[in-house]
């Protein structure tokens, strides 16, 4: 073998050790990734951490959670200015306004930073890769039907959401006042808004008895106002009287509808929703293409169901195991 060919082929191992060398310092890249809740403390954002949590450690990427402590577009927005700053590979995000965190979000997609949107999109639509959420609508609409079953398709009711601008709670009530118009005996007295205040919407539970005696049904869009509007019943000694209808899990809903309190409790999968979230930004990540509208399943839980093992597995987690 002659002293160039030697050459030729050192040259090229070398060049193939350093490719592979290079393959696997790309593999070991531990990306950084940040979820911002709407609010902490709350089951569903708290069991989509746990979710994403889970399947960082399976995936070797380094995993927070961060968000404000009231639902707050202005205080949601410090939070993710903050997260910016640390130039993190990827953002999830669950926006507490379509409109408020675009700007910020357009500024975190500009820097090279992907976003991922958690139960529901901005305003603009192409700051996101993914959008990963229940259909609402459908939701609505079982949340509905329910209520329409239990009052035998007759009475007054009424629905409890966080603010006017939540496309997540438009959808929800959309379905839910398409259902209720197919029964004409059943008469829908409006939403009021609680800006996902436990207590307030509890007080307009109480303010709405007092102001509509023939009250019979009452359909809460989410965590905080389920777990008030419950409240509200009791304060009242309405158990059993009023069919309160609700979105979401915590402990005290859970308890809630084992005691008849709540009637009907629609579930969203918020743990699968994190895995998801983090499965598909890590792909993102690797030049992968993603799905993306994902949708994914809930279940409608009862006095009668919420303990079987089918609805169990979806109730929402107040700490990661």
């Amino acid at each position: 073998m002659t002293l160039s060919k030697l050459t030729q082929m050192t040259t090229a191992l070398c060049l193939s050790l350093a490719a592979i060398s290079l393959a696997g310092a790309a593999q070991a890249k531990e990306y950084k990734i940040t979820y911002i809740q709407g609010i902490t403390g709350n089951p569903f954002y708290t069991s989509v951490s746990c979710g994403a949590a889970e399947a960082a450690k399976r995936l070797g990427v380094k995993f927070e959670s961060q968000g404000p402590q009231q639902f707050s577009p202005a205080l949601q927005l410090r939070v993710l200015d903050g997260v910016i700053a640390t130039h993190p590979d990827g953002i999830m995000f669950s926006n507490t306004d379509v409109v408020a965190l675009t700007p910020a979000l357009l500024q975190a997609k500009e820097m090279g930073i992907k976003i991922l949107s958690i139960d529901g999109d901005v305003a603009d639509e192409s700051v996101a890769i993914s959008n990963i959420m229940s259909d609402n609508i459908i939701g609505g609409r079982e949340a509905g039907a329910f209520l329409a079953k239990a009052l035998d398709g007759k009475g007054e009711v009424m629905a409890i959401s966080n603010s006017p601008a939540s496309p997540v709670g438009r959808m929800r009530l959309q379905g839910f006042t398409d259902e209720i118009a197919k029964h004409p005996g059943m008469s829908f007295l409006g939403v009021q808004y609680s800006a996902n205040q436990t207590a307030k919407a509890a007080s307009i539970v109480t303010a709405s008895l007092a102001a509509h005696p023939n009250l019979a049904g009452v359909y809460t869009l989410n965590t905080n106002n389920t777990e008030g509007a419950a409240t509200g019943i009791r304060e009242a000694q309405r158990e059993g009287k009023i069919k309160l209808v609700g979105f979401d899990t915590s402990d005290p809903i859970v308890e809630a509808i084992r005691s008849g309190v709540v009637a009907a409790d629609v579930v969203q999968y918020p743990y699968r929703v994190g895995q998801l979230g983090m499965e598909m930004m890590v792909a993102a990540l690797d030049g992968k293409p993603v799905e993306r509208q994902v949708r994914t399943e809930f279940v409608v839980a009862t006095p009668q169901t919420i303990d079987t093992p089918a609805v169990q597995k979806y109730v929402y987690k107040t700490h990661c195991d």
